[in-house]
């Protein structure tokens, strides 16, 4: 459903200029206060060097296909909404468009960070009678930017590369995370040397925040998103998972067992040793894919690392009896847990714990946290 709507967003641009079809770009629809738009880069409705700035909306042309075979249907364009040249979008108002497509299906996304896998639609100059889906990652980020890279080439050396990503400029920029897509930005420079290294700068959609206020924004690292989008990338953890782990890190799960034998008896001890490995590589798993999406992972890690010099001075101690090893491991476990709180902030304390948990096993495994009868 996510990329079926993507696709359904997608148009192609074109000016007229003295009967002649000029300045090819791509677009994407976006939808507003029940108003209808496209979205696209400045220079491709002002042109390069401003010579088509004072257009006139008619002589804009916008494009729409059912699917890359199918013959173009025309949208009309209402207005030139507004033009930033500066941060190179136009905002283009049309009439509602006639595409069975829920456009507000669409999130606005903000708030993403690198490495995540991006989408982009668009119609390349030598052939714009066809669209395509480019996949890639955000390589790099800025204020009011965002760079890049696409799975595979647009050619290297030469004018080849450049010329196979003219025409993509003004195309949408998504993420998808489970059934959910987003709409983050859209492709600026696709030409000259970002373009032969494969590299696209991109207009973040957040400069349109002012245009698009009445529309809610995805913060995509925040905890709701999060859990919505964890719960579509789930992975059930098995004994046999935890066996191979066991059997690559012998002296690590060692460590944890012999003090899981001062916690309990001998009989029960390696059965919690055990399901405590199979809960840490469940978070451990968690944690890998929350930290493509959002950068509380490292915070998290980089938490860890200071109070661990805490935990080494404060907590490792000689205990006299099972209960009192126990009490110190909760107690461990309970003050971790409220020293992250805020940088989590979990309402429901269950991530705070969860994480907190899988820390503590760590300590344990390293024996940064260390007890002994």
């Amino acid at each position: 459903m996510p990329k079926k709507i993507l696709n359904q967003c997608c148009v192609r641009t074109y000016l007229m200029h003295d009967g002649k079809r000029v300045n090819q770009g791509s677009g994407v629809i976006v939808t507003h206060d029940e108003k209808f738009f496209v979205l696209t880069a400045e220079h491709c409705i002002a042109g390069e060097n401003d010579e088509f700035k004072d257009i006139d909306p008619e002589n804009i042309i916008i494009e729409y296909q059912d699917d890359f075979s199918a013959p173009f249907q025309k949208i009309n364009v209402l207005s030139v909404f507004e033009l930033d040249k500066i941060n190179d979008w136009a905002l283009l108002e049309i009439e509602k468009p006639n595409i069975d497509c829920d456009f507000m299906q669409v999130k606005l996304g903000d708030k993403f960070v690198m490495d995540e896998g991006i989408y982009f639609r668009g119609y390349q100059s030598y052939n714009d009678s066809s669209p395509r889906t480019w996949e890639g990652s955000i390589i790099d980020l800025a204020q009011k930017e965002f760079k890049i890279t696409i799975k595979g080439t647009f050619e290297q050396g030469g004018e080849l590369g450049a010329n196979l990503a003219k025409g993509l400029s003004g195309s949408g920029v998504y993420m998808i995370r489970g059934n959910t897509l987003y709409l983050i930005g859209h492709l600026k420079n696709v030409i000259g040397e970002i373009a032969l290294n494969n590299d696209i700068m991109c207009c973040k959609l957040t400069n349109l925040n002012e245009k698009l206020n009445k529309r809610d924004w995805t913060d995509m690292g925040s905890l709701n998103e999060l859990d919505v989008w964890e719960k579509t990338n789930q992975k059930l953890v098995t004994e046999e998972d935890v066996k191979g782990w066991i059997e690559g890190h012998d002296e690590y799960f060692d460590k944890l067992l012999r003090k899981s034998k001062t916690l309990y008896p001998d009989e029960k001890a390696e059965t919690v040793a055990r399901e405590r490995i199979l809960s840490f590589l469940e978070q451990e798993y968690k944690n890998d894919q929350i930290r493509n999406v959002s950068d509380l992972i490292s915070k998290y890690e980089a938490t860890s690392e200071v109070f661990e010099q805490a935990v080494k001075s404060d907590y490792t101690r000689t205990v006299n009896t099972r209960n009192e090893a126990k009490d110190l491991l909760l107690k461990l476990q309970t003050e971790f847990s409220e020293h992250i709180k805020d940088l989590v902030n979990d309402k429901s304390n269950k991530r705070n714990l969860e994480l907190a948990k899988h820390k503590v096993t760590w300590w344990l495994m390293n024996c940064s946290f260390n007890f002994v009868e």
